[in-house]
């Protein structure tokens, strides 16, 4: 990696949180790896990560059980995040019970 590059601008976080990930980990990793090949300064973008979207790639959002599933996955990623993994406060945080978050988290293959 190029020790030029120290992070992320926000719109670039706030691209990552938003993309689908059909690649799941594999594919973000690639993508900052590419992201830190082409960034012209310290920060890099959205624009270096290449995630633009094109009709095609998100007309699963135009059904509404994948889009409520996305903002599901969202949702629940970002809540363990604030709560450092821990379950309890995480069901807490999103008011559903620890059985119902473990229920979700393999249903939709995230990790605590």
């Amino acid at each position: 990696m190029d020790p030029q590059v120290t992070g992320f601008v926000p719109d670039a976080l706030a691209a990552i949180d938003e993309w689908h990930w059909p690649g799941n980990v594999r594919e973000l990793e690639n993508r900052v790896k590419r992201a830190v090949i082409m960034a012209d300064g310290k920060l890099f973008g959205a624009g270096d990560l290449d995630l633009q979207e094109s009709g095609e790639d998100r007309d699963d959002l135009l059904n509404l059980k994948s889009a409520r599933e996305d903002a599901d996955r969202r949702v629940i990623r970002h809540a363990l995040a604030r709560r450092e993994g821990n379950i309890s406060s995480t069901a807490k945080m999103l008011g559903i019970s620890r059985p119902t978050l473990y229920d979700l988290l393999n249903q939709y293959g995230l990790q605590a």
